[in-house]
């Protein structure tokens, strides 16, 4: 995949949790509407009509509900953390290496691109070597002028 199909897939990924965490709070609302209107139906109207089950089991079930939807959503945040995560550890670059030692590139001016460099790579100590590639000559100098 490439980076624009992994952007592309997190965004769609974000969009859906959103969604569904949307209407996870909806329902979270709606039940907790739900739970207060038989709370005073029952205890300050009289009204036991409303009330399929008891109260302990009502309040109970808002509980196991409620924890449920802020489980989800938190299983939401991780996953979309973790798959963000991912892709920014795909992007960074791997370390080079060169003749069995980790190869560190350092280049002068650092922005250039293109031209003869020279090479001269530097032994640092028995696991890295430093590879400084001069710019000797700029690629606007290497085309043929015409006159």
């Amino acid at each position: 995949m490439s980076a624009v199909e992994k952007n592309t897939d997190e965004d769609i990924l974000k969009i859906r949790y959103l969604k569904t965490s949307k209407i996870i709070l909806i329902l979270a609302v709606i039940y907790a509407l739900w739970i207060t209107i038989l709370i005073i139906s029952v205890y300050f109207l009289g009204i036991y009509k409303l009330a399929f089950l008891t109260m302990d089991q009502w309040i109970i079930s808002s509980i196991i509900l409620l924890g449920v939807f802020v489980g989800l959503d938190i299983i939401f945040i991780l996953h979309h953390y973790m798959v963000k995560r991912k892709r920014i550890e795909s992007e960074k670059p791997k370390p080079i290496y060169y003749k069995g030692k980790k190869l560190h590139l350092y280049t002068l001016p650092a922005d250039s691109k293109g031209g003869i460099f020279s090479k001269t790579y530097v032994k640092i100590d028995g696991d890295n070597i430093l590879n400084l590639r001069f710019q000797m000559i700029p690629p606007y100098e290497m085309r043929g002028k015409k006159e």
